[in-house]
C-alpha cells in the first residue's frame, strides 16, 4: 500500500465528500486522515489515503476529476509526504487566541513570532468581520510548543505585539483551555 495526498476545493455544495470517498473506496483505497473546512462559501479538504501499490496517482486523479466534474471542483493527487523517521521533539499543546481590531498583516505578525520560537501551528481558525469590535475579529491557533521554548519569552513577545496593536492575546495550555471551556458550558 502507498499513501497519497488529495486536495479538493470548490464551491460548497452537497455531495462533495460522497463523490470523493466513493471513488477512493471503488479503487480499494482507505482514508486515513481527512480535514475539511468551509471558508465563507468555499469548500476545502485534504485527505491522506492509502491505495494499492498498483494504483497510479494519475489514474486516481482522472477518476476523481470525472466523478467531480458536475461539482466543478479542483482536485490534486500527490504522493504523501514521507513521515519523519527522526524522533519527534518533546512538545506541549497550547492554544493562542487573538482578539482585537482588524488590520492587514495580523496573521503574518502572529505566525511569524510563533515561528521565531519554533512553535508549530497545527490548526488555525480566523474570523475577521472588520472594524474595532474585539469579538468581531478572532483568531485561534492550536500550536505545538517544543519543550526548549522559553514560555516566558514567548509570552513577552506576544504581549509586545498585543500592546502595540491593541489586541487581547491569550496563551493557554490546551488542557487548561479545554477545562475552562467545559466549565463555561
Amino acid at each position: 500500500m502507498k499513501k497519497l495526498l488529495i486536495s479538493v476545493m470548490g464551491r460548497d455544495q452537497p455531495g462533495i465528500l460522497a463523490a470523493v470517498s466513493t471513488v477512493i473506496y471503488q479503487r480499494q483505497g482507505n482514508i486515513e486522515n481527512l480535514s475539511q473546512t468551509l471558508l465563507q462559501s468555499v469548500f476545502g479538504a485534504l485527505l491522506i489515503i492509502t491505495v494499492p501499490d498498483t494504483e497510479a496517482p494519475d489514474d486516481l486523479h482522472k477518476a476523481l476529476l470525472e466523478a467531480c466534474s458536475k461539482l466543478q471542483l479542483t482536485v490534486h493527487v500527490n504522493p504523501a509526504f514521507p513521515e519523519s523517521s527522526a524522533p519527534g521533539a518533546l512538545i506541549q499543546p497550547y492554544i493562542v487566541s487573538v482578539m482585537g481590531p482588524d488590520r492587514q498583516g495580523l496573521v503574518s505578525t502572529i505566525s511569524s513570532r510563533l515561528a521565531q520560537h519554533d512553535v508549530n501551528i497545527t490548526n488555525m481558525q480566523a474570523v475577521f468581520k472588520g472594524g474595532d469590535k474585539a469579538l468581531d475579529n478572532l483568531m485561534i491557533f492550536e500550536v505545538d510548543v517544543p519543550k526548549h521554548t522559553v514560555m516566558q519569552k514567548l509570552r513577552e513577545d506576544l504581549k509586545a505585539i498585543s500592546d502595540s496593536l491593541s489586541l487581547d492575546i491569550s496563551v493557554q495550555h490546551r488542557k487548561i483551555f479545554e477545562s475552562v471551556s467545559k466549565i463555561r458550558n
